[in-house]
């Protein structure tokens, strides 16, 4: 079994070992070391990366007691160089030593068990056992937190044999065999965990919940620590400043000048839809009018879908009609008639539709169908005008 530096001396970067077994497996080289700081994945928490002898470590993981590592090539020489990805390693330090840390003031506040822990390389969630948490609740929570992480707590690991962790007070319950490790956060917390964590409470950096998800009997928290929550926070601070300058307002006015902007937007929105309501009437007037046949069929270079439902609504008020109305821009179709005549639209798209690689459905008096092409939309408009008899 390796000698496991990331228990002894997480912070070593660099180290020489001896390469103990190589498998070739589905073309990847899974090599044991006899020294190793690449963590596995486990626990919740992500493999390391980093080199040996200058080859990339591509995953980590332990099986039967050995840690392998996922290479492309097989080392050449017996002793190798490890290098660590160290800055990817602190950050997921970071992260789950917030997640304790987060953890145990939902626990120790408000009586809040975790579940399940997922953690990436750039997300970050907590499964916290209660049907509810309220915006107040996390903002206490959030507050908490950070204020024992400026407190610069000690977190350190006891190593222990099951008996022995009986004696803390576990926020969770140890395994019941083996080796346990136990990790404190200054009498704040004990937790049983196999992962890595920063040696100081200060070491973790803000703590900032940025969201929340419903599950079924419980609520998913999402978060980021240290070095993730500041670049979330240069981000979101680029784009207030982009939207101040675009709403020429000041933060603290910015919302308001939003508000009364998307106020304004709504009340254009509605003129505008009632105008355009209004040009439809008239078009399917003028339609109705000048049309030589039942059959009415138009391709629209300027009109959506949904503008197409309008006018053949209009156009049904107007007389008895057969439709066939296209929107060119959107490549759909909209295939309809008035009770008088014995078309069934549906059916129609069903059995022929596939041919012209479109695709829909509809009921004897109304069906609609989207294409890949216009070319299919254009093929199928002239099908139908070619079919329909009345």
């Amino acid at each position: 079994m390796a000698r496991l530096l990331y228990y002894e001396s997480p912070r070593t970067t660099e180290w020489q070992t001896e390469v103990v077994n190589v498998l070739n497996k589905d073309g990847k080289y899974h090599v044991v070391l006899a020294e190793t700081n690449f963590y596995p994945e486990g626990g919740g928490q992500p493999a390391d990366r980093g080199t040996i002898a200058g080859i990339p470590v591509e995953h980590v993981y332990e099986e039967g007691g050995e840690v392998y590592h996922v290479l492309a090539f097989a080392p050449a020489e017996k002793t190798v160089a490890c290098k660590l990805d160290w800055a990817r390693r602190f950050d997921l330090m970071q992260q789950h030593s917030g997640q304790h840390l987060l953890s145990a003031v939902m626990y120790n506040n408000h009586g809040w068990e975790t579940g399940s822990l997922h953690m990436s390389e750039e997300g970050l969630s907590v499964d916290v056992l209660t049907p509810d948490v309220t915006p107040e609740a996390l903002k206490e929570i959030e507050d908490a937190a950070n204020e024992v992480v400026t407190r610069d707590l000690e977190i350190k690991t006891h190593i222990v044999t099951p008996e022995e962790a009986k004696k803390y007070p576990n926020r969770k319950i140890p395994p019941t065999a083996g080796t346990i490790r136990i990790v404190e956060i200054s009498s704040h917390d004990f937790s049983p965990c196999c992962g890595t964590h920063v040696a100081r409470t200060g070491e973790i950096g803000i703590i900032k919940i940025t969201g929340t998800q419903k599950m079924k009997d419980s609520m998913r928290l999402f978060f980021k620590c240290g070095g993730r929550a500041l670049r979330d926070y240069q981000a979101k601070q680029e784009i207030i400043t982009k939207l101040s300058q675009l709403f020429k307002a000041d933060q603290g006015k910015l919302l308001s000048r939003i508000e009364a902007h998307e106020a304004e937007a709504r009340a254009h929105w509605k003129e505008l839809t009632e105008l355009k309501d209004k040009l439809l009437k008239i078009e399917a007037g003028n339609l109705a009018r000048s049309a030589s046949t039942p059959v009415i069929r138009v391709a629209y270079e300027d009109k959506s879908f949904n503008d197409l439902m309008s006018l053949s609504k209009y156009l049904l008020q107007a007389g008895d009609f057969i439709m066939i109305l296209a929107s060119v821009p959107e490549k759909r179709l909209l295939f309809a008639r008035s009770k008088k005549f014995d078309v069934d639209c549906g059916k129609l798209m069903k059995e022929h539709l596939a041919a012209f690689n479109g695709k829909g459905g509809g009921k004897p008096e109304f069906a609609n169908a989207g294409f890949s092409s216009v070319e299919d939309l254009q093929r199928f408009e002239a099908f139908l005008a070619d079919k329909i008899t009345y």
